[in-house]
C-alpha cells in the first residue's frame, strides 16, 4: 500500500452506507460493467467480514473512494470538502451511497493508481481526509496483465485497501496515528533499512521464520516468542545506538496496520475457498472474469503472504502475527482498532497468559 502519512491531519473518516442484504442502486449506474464489478467486490468483502470480520461488514466504505474507469472518475461516498470545492455531476446512488462524477482532467487510464492519501494540501481531493484511490477491474488489468488474475484476485487487491479506511475510522487508532512519527512514510524510514543494511535483513528473516513456525510448525509459542522479542529488540536498538532514530513505535503501526490487512486478504481467499459471493446481478460475460481461482486455497502454503519477498517486512511479520493471534487468541479481532492499537501488544498479553503452560 503506497500512502502519505500525515499524523496531525488524519481527523476523521466519512462513512455513510450501512450493511444490508439489499441497498438501493441506481439501474443506470449498475448498466456499466464496471459498477457490476464493484458490486462483486462489495459483496466479497460484506460477505468475508459477516463471517469473520463484522465490525468490517457493518459499512461498504469506511472512507471516501475515488474510482478511475475506461470513460470516467466517479467518487463514492465524497467528503463535504469535495462536494463544496469541486466540479461534479451527480449520477445516482451505489448501495445507498451518492456517487459523483468529476471533470475529465481528473482521468486517468495510462497508469496504474492505487494508493490511499491524505494532505494538507486544500487543492486535493484528499484533503484532511483519506481517501481511496484505485482503478476498475479493466483498467487494472491493463496494466497489471498477467500478474491480476481474475475478479476475485481485484476484489482481494482492494479489499485490503478498504480493510485501512476501517482501521483509520476507529477514533482510539486515530488518536495513537496522531503520535507517530514517520519521516518520508514507512517505505524510506523502515524500508531503507531492510534494503540498505544486510544484518538488518537478516535479523528480520529470522524474526519471521520464528513467527511462521508457531502457526504453521507448531514451534513452541513462548519459546519462538522469546528468541522473537529477543532479536527484535536488539536490532532496534541497533538502529538507535548507530542512526540515533528509534523505528519501534513505527514499526509496531506499521505491523498493525499491514499485517491485518493482509491478515484480511486471507480470510477473503479462504471464504472464497468454500462460498460463492452473491453475483446474480453480473452478466455471462462479466461471469466469464471469475474463475473461483481460490477453490483450492490453502492458507498454510500461501508463501505469498507469509514469506518476505520485499523491503516492507512489516506486512508479512504483521501478518503472521495475525496468524498467531487467530490460533491462540479468537477474539483479538474484537480488541484491535478499539481496545488496542497494537497487535504487539496482543501478543505480549497471548505471552503473558501463556506463561508456565
Amino acid at each position: 500500500m503506497k500512502y502519505f502519512l500525515i499524523i496531525a491531519l488524519l481527523l476523521t473518516v466519512v462513512s455513510c452506507a450501512e450493511t444490508a442484504k439489499k441497498k438501493d442502486t441506481d439501474k443506470s449506474l449498475m448498466d456499466k460493467s464496471y459498477f457490476r464489478h464493484l458490486r462483486y467486490l462489495v459483496n466479497v468483502k460484506n460477505e468475508t467480514a459477516q463471517k469473520y470480520w463484522p465490525d468490517f461488514g457493518t459499512s461498504d466504505f469506511h472512507q471516501s473512494i475515488v474510482y478511475y474507469t475506461k470513460e470516467n472518475t466517479y467518487v463514492l461516498n465524497p467528503t463535504e470538502h469535495i462536494f463544496k470545492n469541486f466540479n461534479y455531476q451527480e449520477v445516482g446512488i451505489f448501495n445507498e451511497v451518492p456517487v459523483i462524477q468529476l471533470p475529465d482532467s481528473f482521468n486517468e487510464t495510462t497508469s496504474l493508481k492505487f494508493h490511499t492519501s491524505v494532505t494538507s494540501d486544500s487543492t486535493q481531493l484528499h484533503y484532511m481526509h483519506p481517501i481511496l484511490y484505485f482503478q476498475s477491474y479493466e483498467l487494472t488489468k491493463k496494466f497489471l496483465q498477467g500478474d491480476l488474475k481474475d475478479l476475485e484476485d481485484w476484489s482481494v487487491m482492494v479489499s485490503h485497501e478498504l480493510f485501512h479506511g476501517y482501521q483509520w475510522s476507529k477514533p482510539k487508532m486515530l488518536t495513537h496515528i496522531r503520535a507517530i512519527s514517520m519521516p518520508g512514510g514507512p517505505d524510506e524510514f523502515l524500508g531503507s533499512y531492510h534494503k540498505d543494511l544486510g544484518w538488518y535483513k537478516e535479523s528480520v528473516e529470522k524474526e519471521n521464520d520464528l513467527l511462521k513456525a508457531i502457526w504453521i510448525n507448531g514451534a513452541d509459542l513462548n519459546q519462538n516468542l522469546q528468541q522473537f522479542d529477543s532479536l527484535r529488540d536488539l536490532r532496534i536498538e541497533r538502529i538507535k545506538q548507530e542512526y540515533d532514530v528509534d523505528i519501534r513505535a513505527a514499526e509496531d503501526y506499521e505491523i498493525t496496520i499491514e499485517g491485518n490487512a493482509r491478515y484480511y486478504e486471507s480470510l477473503i481467499k479462504r471464504y472464497l475457498a468454500e462460498n460463492r459471493p452473491d453475483a446474480s446481478f453480473l452478466t455471462d460475460e462479466d461471469k466469464k472474469s471469475i474463475t473461483n481461482m481460490f477453490n483450492d486455497y490453502e492458507v498454510s502454503i500461501d508463501k505469498n503472504l507469509f514469506n518476505i519477498y520485499n523491503s516492507r517486512y512489516y506486512y508479512v511479520i504483521g501478518y503472521n502475527i495475525s496468524m498467531i493471534l487467530e490460533k491462540y487468541e479468537h477474539d483479538f479481532k474484537s480488541k484491535i482498532n478499539t481496545e488496542e492499537v497494537s497487535i504487539l501488544e496482543l501478543l505480549k498479553e497471548l505471552k503473558s497468559s501463556q506463561h508456565g503452560k
